[in-house]
């Protein structure tokens, strides 16, 4: 069975209310026959199932080519037809099971809630406008920007044009009107297949992005000055109408050919160039999903833009297949498909490339830079007729491509709105940015990450302008070939002009590293002495080839210069081990109250004037003060280094007045260097010490010691010390009579004598 984690991606955005079905039994066959025909098949390889999601992509109802495994509406024929680049073929029993289930249940009146009924957009896709809901958002915008927007039809759809209840087809169309002639033209058609919801949102979506950005962004700016966009946003709006029920419909609504229930014509086999051209690149079966239509351009919705094309991109392509449309050629054509994640070009009738098929594939790799969808040409199993891209490509000589967005006919809004729409808008704002050579333009460097020194767009006319941004030759998807890059040569600065070939540029600028020698480049440079006021720079980079690259613009505003109210910017710093007190020292003028903010690291700071601080650890740590003075950022920044506790304690054993002490020090900034006493009023210094106290008592005694890096810590203690025993006390000498005279002494205790002969004391009996 397939993948259960893309068949559950599948029913979770599938709408579970919708307005009542339309009740024609055709449509419920149309929705048995795809159930019943669903297919589960595997692929050998994730090449093959892309080329058959290409090929197939009229019967694809599910899956991913990338998972090689495909549900398919196949018939008994085109089982045939597909059976040799299979592994397996087998019913979709648990996609038919789901669908059906969910289904049943986006009909039942009973389970819709009053809220789900009153939202806004498809049922149950709230992310996505219905057909009323994009033509009046569209009507609103050009209301809102009528100098730049306008909307304007282009003929009926196929109901309305037989005389029934139907639609009109309309273009949203983006310029100033300033009355520059010949601009190139972006033009983009969505939802031709009325299954593919996310297309037409996608278009409105764009549309807004760009006219929001009038007067902010540099880019919109230029873009809608010097070229034109112009929105089908509704191909197919009576098929839609269909397809917003929950029905996966393809085609449009012509009903006179095929009394089943898989009526109507699939307008991207309908259009003049190249219909019916090859074997197999459409059916003439009135009920096939691909159905061509009677004859070439035979729809209205197909006239319709088929004439408006002509209408908007002059024709520079001969008449023979052969011939390639000068480089030179302006405009592009997208026809936003769903589902496969593929940025497709002509051709799509057979493998050989189109005569500007280098060019149309370089800027296929860089539209799916964008996006990261695969880059390919448009054939794949078998071959494809009577697509969009032939007026268009075939026809004008217009650089031509269908995207085919998205992994679901019914995307979730969850996925569109967080990936395939901002992807792709930095897609559809490319080909914007190109569409004067998109021949050309794509194979010359882009400009990324630019940064100006501006706060807030703004700075000050005594100010110095510093810009900084990348030149790269590589920006390109590279999964389905390498396209060539060359070293960047020149990057070139414009101030409030355009770059043509009669402008010279403002400002060349140099290489970071003071040389232009590879594919991506780092590019900075300083301005000075613009006047006052709002200024548009616009980017450019040429490479090796001697191609210029797209033009990226900015905005800057010079305002006048004023007195800086920060006079000076500094402070002090006293720490005493890990913790460590900061002053703010700046000066700044009278009556000027500005914030300071400190920043010690790891994202500790504090507003205060002055302030403590306890580093974690010892070391060396770059502490700032930051203030904003005249809208400019202000930082000083000195490198505070602090360090950690020397332990210190001693020992001490005393005998009398004698004490020998012993000292414990240790220090993670090193060794113990010094040992430095107070004992008492005297000092000493080593380790061990004996000292000598003068005389009996207590005495306070500190030891001091200091590490490698000068860092000092003290430990004291009292110390008691007593006076030794007492000598014995003074005697009385008196000389005897006799040969040998000793000395008597007279004690309290008894006598002593000194014995001459034996040179000894002696003891004497008392005196008598």
């Amino acid at each position: 069975m397939y993948k259960l984690s893309w068949l559950t991606s599948l029913l979770i955005g599938y709408p579970l209310y919708v307005a009542p079905f339309p009740d024609d039994p055709r449509l419920q066959d149309f929705q048995q026959q795809q159930l019943q025909q669903a297919t589960e098949v595997r692929f050998a390889t994730a090449e093959l199932a892309r080329a058959a999601a290409i090929s197939h992509h009229d019967r694809l109802l599910a899956g991913h080519w990338k998972d090689k495994v495909l549900i398919l509406q196949l018939d008994s024929k085109a089982k045939s037809q597909l059976a040799p680049f299979v592994i397996s073929m087998e019913s979709a029993t648990q996609w038919q099971t789901a669908q059906a289930a969910a289904f049943s249940q986006l009909h039942n009146p009973s389970e819709r809630s009053e809220a789900n009924q009153a939202q806004a957009g498809i049922s149950g896709f709230p992310c996505y406008e219905t057909v009323e809901e994009s033509y009046a958002i569209a009507e609103q915008l050009v209301r809102d920007y009528p100098d730049y927007a306008s909307w304007q039809p282009i003929g009926p759809a196929w109901a309305k044009s037989n005389g029934r209840p139907g639609y009109d087809l309309y273009v949203l169309k983006l310029g100033k009107n300033n009355g520059m002639p010949n601009k190139p033209v972006l033009l983009i058609n969505s939802a031709i297949h009325a299954r593919e919801y996310a297309t037409a949102p996608l278009m409105l979506a764009f549309a807004k992005s760009v006219l929001q950005g009038i007067g902010t962004n540099a880019d919109a700016d230029w873009i809608l000055e010097r070229q034109e966009i112009h929105l089908l946003l509704q191909s197919n709006p009576e098929g839609r109408k269909i397809a917003e029920g929950g029905l996966l419909w393809r085609k449009n609504i012509n009903d006179l050919s095929c009394s089943a229930g898989n009526y109507g014509v699939d307008l991207n086999r309908n259009f003049s160039f190249g219909w019916n051209s090859v074997p197999g690149g459409s059916s003439g079966d009135s009920c096939d999903l691909t159905y061509r239509g009677v004859s070439a351009g035979s729809e209205p919705e197909t006239q319709a833009l088929q004439q408006y094309a002509r209408a908007v991109f002059q024709d520079n392509r001969g008449p023979l297949r052969t011939d390639a449309a000068p480089a030179t050629t302006p405009g592009i054509h997208l026809d936003i498909h769903s589902f496969s994640e593929l940025v497709l070009w002509p051709w799509g009738e057979n493998a050989t490339p189109a005569p500007n098929g280098a060019a149309l594939q370089t800027l296929g790799r860089k539209l799916a830079w964008f996006n990261d969808y695969l880059p390919t040409q448009a054939v794949g199993l078998y071959p494809t007729d009577g697509t969009t891209d032939g007026v268009s490509y075939g026809e004008l000589g217009v650089a031509a491509y269908t995207f085919e967005i998205g992994t679901a006919f019914f995307q979730s809004c969850a996925v569109y709105q967080n990936q395939i729409l901002p992807d792709n808008l930095k897609a559809l704002w490319y080909a914007a940015r190109v569409s004067a050579a998109p021949y050309l333009l794509p194979a010359g460097p882009e400009v990324q990450a630019l940064t100006l020194n501006t706060v807030d767009g703004k700075v000050r006319q005594d100010q110095s302008l510093t810009l900084q941004f990348t030149l790269t030759d590589r920006q390109t998807n590279q999964q389905n070939g390498v396209e060539p890059n060359q070293p960047i040569t020149k990057a070139e600065l414009f101030i409030n002009q355009f770059p043509t070939g009669a402008v010279a540029a403002d400002v060349v600028l140099s290489a970071k590293d003071g040389a232009f020698d590879s594919a991506v480049e780092l590019i900075s440079g300083t301005l000075s002495g613009l006047p006052l006021g709002k200024h548009r720079l616009y980017l450019r980079g040429t490479d090796a080839s001697g191609q210029a690259g797209p033009v990226y613009a900015s905005y800057v505003e010079v305002t006048p210069a004023q007195e800086d109210p920060l006079i000076s910017l500094d402070f002090s710093v006293q720490c005493q081990f890990l913790r460590c007190t900061f002053q703010n020292l700046s000066q700044v003028a009278t009556g000027s109250n500005l914030a300071f903010s400190w920043q010690f690291g790891a994202g500790q700071s504090s507003q205060a004037s002055a302030t403590q601080f306890v580093f974690s650890a010892a070391g060396s740590y770059p502490v700032s003060l930051s203030t904003v003075s005249l809208g400019q950022p202000r930082l000083v920044t000195k490198t505070v280094t602090v360090f950690s506790e020397p332990q210190v304690s001693f020992s001490s054993s005393c005998s009398n007045l004698v004490c020998d002490l012993t000292a414990s020090a240790s220090s993670g900034n090193g060794a113990i260097t010094q040992y430095n006493w107070q004992l008492g009023s005297a000092v000493a210094s080593g380790n061990p010490l004996r000292f000598t106290f003068s005389g009996a008592g207590s005495y306070p005694v500190t030891l001091t010691v200091q590490d490698a890096a000068g860092q000092q810590a003290s430990s004291s203690q009292t110390l008691t010390v007593t006076a030794p025993p007492p000598p014995p006390p003074a005697v009385t000498a008196e000389k005897s009579s006799g040969g040998s005279w000793p000395w008597v002494l007279s004690l309290s205790l008894g006598l002593l004598c000194w014995n001459r002969r034996q040179r000894r004391w002696c003891e004497m009996d008392r005196l008598r």
